[in-house]
């Protein structure tokens, strides 16, 4: 196998880009992976699949004034992590200092531009050492930022190493899309994103709708490659009776709560306790690695509403395959819409393999609905409507047959489709062809 180098991503068990990083890359021999990320990223990381993490210090990472006088400073250098059992720690449980930072300082700076053009990657002498000793062969990437559009940059023109882009979400789309310099950062983010998905070898997006989407507004491939599962696993829990308890449905979320989620989140809350206001006796299991303290002030007034307790990750199949039915929910607002259209939810092939029936509450234009209502494994609610989200559960609630047909289809799919052995063989082929293609030609 091929020595990589990752940048843009750590491995975790808690972000879309973490999770489908682990799930492509298990196996691979951890002497020949390694990841390059910022300080302030490298914190709940994995160690299982790769365990050689060079952080981006001060020796990298410089500030402009005055920010270079506020910002923590980091060591530079490779970083290791003890073994710890216990789960990722959730975000409400974070300092003070990390809230305010997060939620109003950051968004500010991204707001007026600043954040764009307030700090600089560049490779350290420190850095350039460890690289010709590491001595990668091929180039991982998921960027989505400035500075990391223009780091990736850099790293590739070092040594001119093969390289892959994986894109995740469309963050293009919502990266400057507020404040009063957005179409001048808008215009200049997107030609230099141009400019590195010309400089990559191979690039890959996360669903077929983002491909589609890539040809057409960047005249450039994709490759889509989607969260894979180990479906031997997944199935040791899968659901196989359908019937369910009415003195007790249990709906269950699943994943972040954030960007593009957190309205329609709530809305599917009102919901479900106006259907217990008819008779349903019905709880929204809500689990999330985080909780902003915002989206969770208003979720705890629903009688309805359960915040379950942190997870470990070998206990997820188990939990999707208890609940009676799972929820996908992408929030209606043009924010939301621009940011999820054109992405799968790393939980999708999790939740389709499970078992559980599936609801989905997501615009159509979005490629979740899409991929549902082509392939009939869930029941997909498309408009804006509290009053069609309530006709759907009450369908799935009162319609065993039903559900066991989606349930069905899903679980069939997700074998054909997001089979992890059968992914990553394919990945692991597509390395090497990059590699070998690059080689040929030097």
């Amino acid at each position: 196998m091929s020595k990589v180098l990752i940048f843009g991503q750590p491995f975790n068990d808690f972000s879309g880009g973490g999770i489908t990083l682990t799930n492509l890359f298990r196996g691979w021999p951890k002497n020949k992976i390694a990841v390059v990320f910022f300080a302030h990223g490298l914190s709940n990381v994995t160690t299982d699949v790769c365990d050689i993490y060079y952080q981006l210090g001060r020796d990298e990472h410089k500030w402009i004034f005055p920010f270079n006088l506020i910002q923590r400073k980091f060591e530079s250098g490779l970083k290791t992590f003890g073994k710890s059992k216990e789960p990722s720690n959730n975000q409400t449980q974070k300092g003070f200092r990390y809230q305010i930072v997060n939620t109003f300082f950051y968004p500010f700076l991204g707001w007026i531009g600043v954040l764009h053009f307030a700090s600089r990657v560049s490779i350290s002498d420190r850095l350039r050492k460890w690289l010709l000793d590491f001595n990668p062969e091929v180039l991982y990437l998921q960027v989505s930022t400035r500075e990391e559009i223009r780091f990736a940059n850099e790293l590739i023109g070092f040594k001119n190493w093969p390289t892959i882009i994986h894109m995740m979400d469309d963050w293009p789309t919502t990266i400057s899309n507020k404040g009063p310099f957005r179409k001048f950062w808008t215009r200049k983010i997107d030609k230099e994103l141009k400019s590195l998905f010309d400089r990559v070898d191979l690039r890959l997006s996360i669903s077929d709708a983002m491909t589609a989407e890539y040809l057409n507004r960047y005249g450039r491939t994709f490759l889509p490659f989607h969260n894979p599962i180990e479906t031997e696993v997944w199935l040791l829990n899968a659901k196989r009776d359908y019937s369910l308890n009415k003195e007790y449905i249990k709906v269950l979320y699943s994943g972040r709560i954030g960007i593009g989620i957190s309205e329609s989140l709530v809305e599917v809350a009102t919901v479900l306790e106006s259907l217990n206001n008819e008779g349903y006796k019905v709880k929204l299991h809500i689990q999330t690695p985080a909780i902003e303290p915002n989206v969770l002030s208003q979720l705890i007034k629903f009688n309805s509403v359960i915040i379950n307790p942190l997870a470990n990750l070998k206990d997820i199949p188990k939990i999707f395959s208890e609940a009676d039915i799972l929820v996908l929910a992408n929030d209606f607002s043009k924010e939301g819409l621009d940011y999820l259209k054109l992405s799968m939810p790393t939980k999708a092939s999790e939740y389709m393999i499970s078992g559980t029936p599936i609801l989905v509450y997501s615009p159509e234009e979005t490629a979740v609905s899409k991929f549902f209502i082509q392939n009939e494994c869930g029941l997909c609610v498309t408009k804006h409507d509290r009053q069609d989200l309530a006709i759907a559960f009450r369908i799935l609630f009162d319609n065993k047959d039903y559900r066991e047909k989606i349930s069905r289809n899903a679980v069939r799919y997700a074998l054909e489709k997001f089979n992890a052995q059968n992914v990553r063989n394919e990945f692991q082929r597509l390395i090497n062809v990059t590699q070998k293609a690059k080689k040929d030609v030097h």
